[in-house]
């Protein structure tokens, strides 16, 4: 499956958090199609439309993995685009940290909680490979 992966890309920036969740994703037989998050960030007079990548490809996965231990606006856009298609999301937070009540009140969301980053690569690819996952949320065909 096509996983989008959405973290804190320029303020509460993880990158070893987010290689740990990349590997996590790919260890358990999926697909990461936002590589971009695992490297340098765009330069801003870059041609790249990060908006218009972004909602695209947060709209047309399967799976949109997001870490919300830290806040993100762009985090939350990606969310909002993958909720608003019906995609299946599952969030990540650090155990103790405070996140918008819009997060923690919407439907169809699997959250998972750690305490370490250990935690995260262990947790994740758990419930990606879990296959008879009731509280799992079906993508909607595309």
């Amino acid at each position: 499956m096509k996983v989008y992966l959405s973290v804190p890309m320029i303020t509460n920036r993880a990158l070893s958090r987010a290689h740990l969740m990349a590997k996590a994703i790919e260890d358990s037989g999926h697909e990461v199609t936002s590589p971009w998050v695992l490297g340098l960030i765009e330069r801003s007079d870059s041609m790249v439309n990060v908006f218009r990548r972004d909602m695209a490809s947060s709209e047309d996965c399967d799976i949109l993995v997001a870490d919300i231990s830290e806040p993100s606006i762009g985090v939350g856009m990606e969310i909002m685009a993958a909720y608003k298609a019906g995609r299946r999301i599952i969030l990540l937070v650090r155990k103790g940290n405070v996140t918008s009540r819009m997060l923690q009140h919407m439907d169809k969301k699997e959250t998972i909680e750690y305490e370490t980053d250990d935690d995260v690569y262990r947790k994740l690819r758990q419930l990606l490979e879990a296959r008879n996952n009731p509280h799992a949320f079906e993508a909607k065909p595309k």
